[in-house]
């Protein structure tokens, strides 16, 4: 980067941080509230849900368990994503604990060398999902009163994180390969990989469990510092600006179309933050399936909120962010495609009461642990049924690699 460039960008983030000095100082009652609202929303949804996640993808990596799951899902992760094995362990914890968790795994194993930096940016681009937790019970049930628009959502997720392994497994095909030998799918030499790798490390237990709880408080802390910035700033311009701003700028969109202006306002807060996206599309008057199609636009893009997030796990790598926002970017677009084609098939209907209190959950503590809970043991059915699949196919010959 050039040192113009570098001089530019540090003008405009001096100039940026000075408006919103600016805007706190004249809206301090806004500020003061959206920030206890952030706040609010780390301590008793996110630090509750993602912590447990954290610190057992930490105490995995460090006793091996990684290489574990490299030995038997090999067979189809290689041919399918051109990456290692080690990508399913952060894929499955990316789709059950839901974002930032992708990237800080796909930092950790690659500060440590268990990955090369093409395989990185690969992994970056379908490794990083919004959680079940989010998308069905918060968005689904909570914000749009229906379970089976929470399903349609999460699976149109799914399968464009999926699409994205597939493109981008030819990211970076001209440089050389690392020659990785491919070893068949058995329980024995899978054992043997985790106990070699947990021979490697010679930390104590306690050390491990200390560090591990350490580094993942630390990531939550940092998590928790964006989701109170972004919850100001989305107040401050979103809010205030755009949803009941000046009669000038509502006239504007007034003569764009009331459904323009319905559609656009939600997407440009979800561009930010994806739950205030949600919650704009949920009270909407919009047809249904126009809802549905926008929300995972948004849940497949992730917010300003989750990139800078992001950001800061891989702030200590050399890896691309521009790759990065191009994935995510595309990740929002088939997510909405996918979601109009499943459409065709299966309506889903509207609930009459949006917004009514029976049907939107507000998550505790307690409740939210126990939600992590299942997700947690979601993780050993679907590295079951994973490795049950490799057997299956190795067995009949179908797929040798």
């Amino acid at each position: 980067m050039s040192s113009k460039t570098d001089s530019l960008q540090r003008f405009m983030i001096v100039l940026v941080a000075l408006i919103f000095i600016i805007l706190i100082v004249t809206y301090p009652k806004q500020s003061l509230s959206a920030s206890l609202k952030g706040l609010d929303t780390w301590l008793n949804i996110v630090l509750p849900a993602l912590l447990p996640f954290f610190i057992a993808s930490e105490i995995m990596i460090e006793l091996g368990f990684v290489d574990f799951l490299s030995v038997l899902l090999s067979p189809i992760i290689r041919p399918l994503f051109n990456c290692p094995g080690h990508s399913s362990f952060v894929w499955i914890m990316s789709v059950t604990s839901g974002y930032p968790t992708g990237p800080k795994l796909i930092a950790s194993l690659y500060n440590e060398g268990s990955i090369t930096k093409v395989e990185g940016q690969r992994m970056l681009a379908f490794c990083n999902n919004s959680g079940p937790l989010f998308m069905i019970g918060t968005v689904g049930i909570g914000i749009l009163g229906n379970p089976k628009a929470g399903y349609i959502i999460a699976i149109s997720h799914l399968l464009g994180s999926l699409l994205l392994g597939i493109i981008f497994r030819f990211y970076g095909k001209k440089n050389p390969r690392r020659k990785l030998q491919v070893p068949n799918p058995n329980i024995g030499s899978a054992f043997k990989e985790l106990i070699k790798g947990g021979a490697k490390n010679d930390k104590s237990l306690g050390k491990i469990l200390g560090q591990s709880v350490r580094n993942s408080m630390e990531a939550q802390l940092i998590i928790g510092g964006f989701i109170i910035l972004f919850s100001v700033i989305i107040n401050l311009l979103l809010q205030n600006r755009i949803t009941s701003g000046p009669d000038n700028i509502s006239s504007s969109w007034v003569s764009l179309g009331t459904g323009l202006s319905q559609i656009i306002n939600p997407i440009i807060a979800g561009a930010m933050e994806i739950t205030t996206g949600c919650q704009l599309l949920g009270e909407a008057t919009l047809p249904f399936n126009y809802k549905l199609v926008a929300i995972s636009l948004i849940i497949g893009w992730g917010g300003l909120s989750i990139h800078s997030q992001a950001i800061s796990f891989l702030a200590n790598t050399d890896l691309s962010t521009g790759v990065y926002f191009l994935s995510k970017l595309l990740h929002g677009v088939f997510s909405a495609i996918i979601t109009y084609v499943l459409l065709w098939f299966h309506e889903v209907e509207s609930v009459a009461a949006f917004g009514n209190l029976e049907h939107f959950i507000n998550p505790t503590i307690g409740s939210t642990l126990i939600a992590t809970g299942y997700l947690l043991a979601s993780v050993v059915f679907i590295f079951i049924a994973l490795y049950l699949i490799v057997i299956l196919l190795k067995s009949v010959k179908i797929w040798d690699y």
